[in-house]
This record gives C-alpha cells, sequence and structure tokens, in this order.
C-alpha cells in the first residue's frame, strides 16, 4: 500500500473510531454496551469483563466505584428511558444515537456543561426524569474525571443534533 492510498483509507475512517480510539470515551462506551449485552443475554460474564477492564485501567478502587457508578446510570435509564436503549456490539467503531448521548450526558457533567448534559439526559428519558438521571450519571462521570480520564467537551449544539431536534442529515457518527 502506498502512502497515498493509506491517506485515502484514513480519509474514509468513521469519525467515531476517531473518538472511540481516546480511552475515557472508550471506558464510557464499552462500559455502556458491556451493560446492556449483559442485560440482553443475562451473561454476567460481560460485566465481569467490564469491570477487570475498569479495575486494570484505574485500578482497584476507583475501577469499583466507576462499576458502581455505570450501574447506578444504566439501571436509571432502563427505569426511565423513553424507548428500549440502543447500542452497538463491544468493539464497534461506529456510534449509535443513544452512545452519542451517554457520551454528552458523561462529557457536560465532567466539563460543566450543564445544557449538554441536561440536553442529553432529556433525549435519553424525559424532561421531568432528566434531573434524576443526571444525578445517576454524575457518580460515574465524576469517578471517571477523578481517576483522569476526563472525555473531551461535547457542546450542547451537538447533543441537539445527536438527539435529533435539529434534523441533521446524520445524526450519529456512523
Amino acid at each position: 500500500m502506498t502512502d497515498t492510498q493509506h491517506d485515502q483509507d484514513q480519509d474514509q475512517e468513521c469519525p467515531a473510531s476517531r473518538i472511540l480510539a481516546r480511552q475515557p470515551e472508550s471506558l464510557v462506551v464499552g462500559g455502556y454496551r458491556g451493560w446492556l449485552h449483559f442485560a440482553s443475554e443475562r451473561n454476567v460474564q460481560r460485566l465481569r469483563e467490564v469491570r477487570s477492564h475498569y479495575i486494570g485501567l484505574l485500578g482497584e478502587q476507583a475501577g469499583a466505584a466507576a462499576m458502581s457508578g455505570l450501574e447506578r446510570l444504566i439501571g436509571n435509564l432502563g427505569a426511565c428511558a423513553n424507548c428500549p436503549l440502543r447500542f452497538l456490539c463491544q468493539g464497534s467503531k461506529h456510534l449509535c444515537r443513544d452512545e452519542c448521548l451517554i457520551l454528552g450526558l458523561v462529557s457536560g457533567l465532567q466539563n460543566g456543561d450543564e445544557e449538554a448534559a441536561l440536553l442529553s439526559a432529556q433525549f435519553l428519558s424525559s424532561s421531568s426524569q432528566a434531573p434524576e438521571l443526571l444525578s445517576a450519571a454524575a457518580e460515574f462521570a465524576m469517578t471517571l474525571k477523578f481517576a483522569g480520564q476526563q472525555l473531551l467537551p461535547i457542546h450542547a449544539h451537538t447533543v441537539d443534533q445527536f438527539g435529533g431536534s435539529i434534523h441533521a442529515p446524520h445524526p450519529t457518527l456512523h
């Protein structure tokens, strides 16, 4: 393969793969996918894999705290989501709408962007249940941040596109 071909191939790469190449974003999406795979398959091995990954990267204390925060977040989402939560297979280099919104929620909380966090919570649940979802997500977001895993900022206008308020041609990153 020539360098020109290599450059062209990289230009074709999905933008989500670059986001998921970052450890903080990968931890959030991988945890979300692992929990939802567990919920759909009732395969405890999925949770063990997520926990092992978190502890391996964050250490015993922070990894366990992150798992606890993720469990609270997913439990709350399961109780208040507008529709069944969507997710892609573990290892996918793409992001679906709900995964983008999870990233917007955690990023907004970590980066002090209340509007982005609130919009993400509203798109994932409802206006009335968004405050409870924000509270549930805060433990997870702050545990990751204090463990040195801060997500890049995702601004409210981008969250709005993911959520579908603005009819963007491609509301997800794939």
